[in-house]
């Protein structure tokens, strides 16, 4: 009589997602603060002439929202300084519940899916009307929240 040892496959571990998920959060925090330092550096730079003739053009466009009288320059670059104070929020709230709450990040729940949501809409965005800069960082973040959710348990 032949014993047959079959030998014990030991399982490994799951790989978790909370470092992919903090990569992403660092990517939001990398994108926003990048965006404010290029628009201090911007504000602080001597501008090219066509650069001068844009902002004059858009000095001049007027318009009324709310009873707020504001000049298209106005509108843009307060929308983009808001917008980028925003995306530093959500990588300083996203690293703040990966610290205190990391089950969140765990299971696969709507706190997962949210920053890959905003993260690939964001990378959709970028493609069609900014430069590189944010369509890599887009892409290193979209990537690092799918990795994280893929690791978390459903």
């Amino acid at each position: 009589m032949s014993a047959i040892v079959t030998p014990v496959l030991e399982r490994k571990p799951r790989p978790k997602p909370l470092r992919p998920f903090r990569v992403g959060a660092g990517g939001f925090l990398l994108l926003g603060t990048g965006h404010l330092a290029l628009a201090a550096a911007t504000a602080l730079g001597d501008p090219t002439p066509q650069q001068e003739a844009s902002s004059a053009a858009m000095r001049e466009s007027r318009m009324t929202l709310l009873g707020l009288e504001r000049s298209t320059l106005d509108i843009v670059q307060g929308m983009s300084l808001v917008m980028a104070l925003f995306v530093i929020a959500c990588g300083l709230l996203a690293l703040t519940a990966v610290r205190h709450a990391p089950e969140l990040v765990e299971r696969r729940t709507a706190f997962g899916w949210t920053p890959l949501v905003a993260s690939l809409v964001g990378l959709a965005i970028s493609v069609l009307f900014l430069p590189m800069p944010p369509i890599v960082v887009l892409t290193v973040t979209s990537c690092a929240f799918a990795v994280s959710l893929r690791r978390a348990t459903p």
